[in-house]
């Protein structure tokens, strides 16, 4: 579903309270407050107006929790160099890695106007790519997705995960801090999924959905849900078959389409993913007070190979 701007303000207007003189007054607020953090880097107004609206819409205005948010998003960004650094798509690594599609935005809207996005984390050979270049590749287009479509931080998105292929290796061959760190990171976005919807999980998943549940807060395990039948009849109650990809049998783009389409798109803004990884960061050593630590952020060290895998 294709939706118009002035739909947008409207669903903003009601369900977070944004109207213009709200925002003009957060946006200079918190432009204040980032500019007197010796720890943050400068943004330019542009991104960086773009930047604060996202947690302001998240946070639906609360300008304690959009602080909290920033921090949290800015110090585990900078703790997080294995997906926030090397931001070069034409490195062939990366370049594979953006070919796989495991991250892919959906271009039209559900009858709720909210994003929908499929994750794919098994459909590629663990053994032939790295997991950690892929959840780079992930970050590059879920960065550019963010700076072209701002509905998402007012409507909410959706998750699709597409289990297809999965193997134990795709578990085993990934450290057990790199799936915590991947979670921590996301429950400090300024938006939060509406469901999870997973599908063609098969049985021998059970381990690692355990173990992705017990990352999870609750409210976000409440969201979600295993759609076992293999025609998808579940999935198209909660997204529109209209707009799912044709090999989900719905009529839009297909995923080798959507994989094409999305990495076009990180290589085309190639310049600004290179300024949002230099400057979207703290400076630890200049933090007032203790300076925030991977060790802090994350905790636990280990590896999936130490556990008993069914």
């Amino acid at each position: 579903m294709t939706y118009h701007r002035d739909d947008i303000i409207e669903t903003a207007r009601r369900a977070i309270g944004e109207d213009p003189k709200r925002r003009d007054e957060t946006l200079n607020i918190i432009r204040s407050w980032i500019a007197q953090q010796p720890h943050y880097s400068s943004l330019p107004i542009e991104e960086a107006d773009a930047f604060i609206l996202f947690f302001a819409r998240g946070c639906k205005y609360s300008l304690q929790s959009i602080k909290s948010k920033i921090d949290s998003y800015l110090s585990m960004r900078t703790a997080l160099p294995e997906f926030f650094s090397g931001w070069q798509p034409f490195k062939a690594e990366l370049q594979a890695a953006l070919s796989v599609g495991a991250f892919l935005p959906l271009l039209e809207y559900d009858d709720l106007c909210r994003k929908v996005i499929v994750l794919r984390p098994c459909a590629f050979d663990p053994f032939e790519h790295s997991p950690g270049d892929v959840e780079k590749a992930n970050f590059m287009v879920s960065e550019v997705m963010s700076l072209l479509d701002e509905t998402m931080f007012i409507t909410g998105m959706v998750l699709i995960v597409d289990l297809h292929g999965y193997t134990v290796s795709h578990l085993t061959q990934r450290s057990l801090p790199m799936l915590k760190k991947y979670m921590r990171f996301n429950q400090a976005l300024p938006v939060q999924p509406k469901s999870v919807n997973f599908i063609r999980m098969p049985r021998s998943f059970s381990t690692t959905y355990s173990l992705i549940s017990g990352f999870a807060s609750e409210k976000i395990k409440k969201r979600f849900k295993v759609h076992s039948s293999p025609d998808f009849a579940s999935l198209y109650q909660q997204v529109p078959r209209k707009i799912l990809p044709k090999d989900y049998g719905g009529d839009g783009p297909s995923l080798s389409e959507l994989t094409r389409h999305w990495k076009q798109q990180v290589e085309e803004n190639q310049y600004v993913l290179s300024k949002m990884e230099e400057l979207v960061r703290t400076d630890e050593s200049k933090r007032p007070g203790k300076a925030k630590t991977s060790q802090e952020l994350f905790g636990i060290e280990g590896s999936f190979r130490k556990l008993d895998i069914d």
